[in-house]
């Protein structure tokens, strides 16, 4: 790699990390404003699994389970490697969590337009505690998983940990840096539409709203 490379590859980084930085600190501030316990449990969640990772790999190191190239030996490193695993596994967190959202959401809505039918359709319960509950169980994997990457990326580079160089440690410090930007993101832009849904009605789209009054009219005909 050609010293202009480097120098590319290093400005990119720079502005990844500010952009980053930007997007935390913008929606961190703005969800402050009214829900400043949003902000307290996300950096709890961080601190605590970053703190935790640091701890349990630093005993880990100490009974062999890590030796000092960053290498898992033995059953105990097996098993601390599958727990490792299973913690930033965000993929099946998703699918998981998206899989019971559906399972709450859709037949509720289901019975709600098969029961409109016949006049007499009743409004959907918890569907604002399923998207609350999708909302934070997403948000927690992705900040324990970013407290967990950024430890082990930083306990990694400064025991020398064979391969931990700079450039790794610094990429796996990004996606940590991503994984945070994504779980504010989320969470100010939930809390941005629930505000808004909680917001008396406006005259916005008045020709929309007739109509959605009306569809819920003729669906909800029958009911008393």
């Amino acid at each position: 790699m050609t010293i202009s490379s480097d120098i590319q590859l290093l400005l990119a980084f720079i502005a990844l990390a500010l952009a980053m930085l930007i997007v935390i600190g913008y929606t961190g501030l703005k969800l402050a404003e009214e829900n400043g316990t949003d902000v307290r449990v996300v950096w709890y969640l961080f601190s605590l699994a970053s703190v935790a990772t640091c701890i349990a790999t630093a005993w880990a190191s100490s009974v062999g389970a890590i030796d000092n190239q960053g290498v898992f030996q033995g059953e105990l490193g097996a098993a601390v490697n599958a727990f490792l695993t299973f913690m930033l596994d965000l993929d099946t967190d998703l699918k998981i969590f998206s899989a019971i959202l559906v399972m709450v959401l859709l037949p509720q809505i289901a019975s709600y337009v098969l029961s409109g039918l016949f006049g007499c359709a009743s409004a959907p319960i918890f569907v604002g505690g399923a998207i609350r509950f999708f909302v934070w169980s997403i948000v927690k994997s992705f900040v324990v998983a970013a407290g967990i990457v950024l430890s082990i990326a930083l306990y990694g580079y400064f025991n020398h940990w064979n391969g931990w160089n700079a450039k790794g440690t610094a990429s796996m410090s990004s996606m940590s840096g991503l994984l945070l930007m994504l779980s504010f993101s989320m969470l100010y832009l939930y809390r941005d539409v629930h505000a808004a849904v909680d917001k008396p009605s406006t005259n916005w789209f008045p020709k929309f709203q007739r109509m959605v009054a009306d569809l819920q009219g003729w669906l909800t005909r029958k009911v008393p």
